[in-house]
């Protein structure tokens, strides 16, 4: 009899521990539905890679219809880019850099300048000689002496125009074309001055030798 009833216990334990095994298993577990998991796969494949990041913006320059860019209202006009004074534009591209000095010496503003201060120098060489010839003038300049020759005021004269002309083309390639003009000016200006004072005095001594002779 004993052992029917042990036999009865350990059968009635077994069965209640199976049942909450049974429990346990059967807890409420979120469960994912097979069209969700088709669902998240296709978004999955939709999505790119890696994001493609837009390129960075490129500013666009106004166009000729807008008028010019730095100073709207066209030249000899008040520009407030300018302060306030009047702007004029670069028709000879004067202030712009050039990669070269040769490209800079090219420039048509340049050539123009070289051009009219050769002549002004030509000019002034003859004018010297004339009154050299005269006797009514003294060469001042150390360089060529007190009384030089026709040759020797060329070759001393050309050779230092050319490097001044290459010192102002240098200065045209950094982008000071207008103090180069402007010094280029002024060099043409003084031998057409010391030109006309020259060819001014031998006629003037050619004037008195002639009255001389008249009487």
């Amino acid at each position: 009899m004993n052992r029917i009833l042990i036999a009865f216990t350990v059968a009635y334990w077994s069965a209640v521990s199976t049942w909450a095994q049974t429990e346990v298993q059967e807890l409420p577990l979120p469960r994912i539905a097979l069209s969700q998991i088709g669902l998240l796969q296709t978004e999955s494949h939709l999505q790119p890679a890696s994001r493609i990041l837009p390129d960075n913006p490129i500013p666009v320059l106004p166009s000729l219809q807008d008028g010019p860019a730095p100073c709207p209202f066209g030249d000899g006009k008040s520009c407030a880019l300018l302060g306030g004074r009047a702007y004029f534009s670069d028709a000879f591209h004067m202030t712009e850099h050039d990669a070269t000095w040769r490209e800079a010496a090219r420039n048509p503003a340049m050539l123009v300048g070289f051009a009219l201060n050769l002549a002004a120098t030509v000019a002034d060489a003859e004018g010297t000689e004339a009154c050299l010839h005269a006797h009514t003038c003294r060469e001042g300049n150390p360089l060529f002496g007190s009384n030089p020759s026709r040759a020797r005021g060329y070759a001393t004269a050309i050779p230092l125009d050319v490097l001044g002309y290459a010192g102002l083309a240098v200065m045209k390639k950094r982008g000071q074309g207008n103090l180069a003009f402007g010094l280029l000016w002024g060099s043409t200006v003084a031998h057409m001055y010391f030109s006309a004072a020259g060819f001014t005095a031998a006629r003037g001594a050619v004037s008195t030798h002639a009255n001389s002779t008249k009487r």
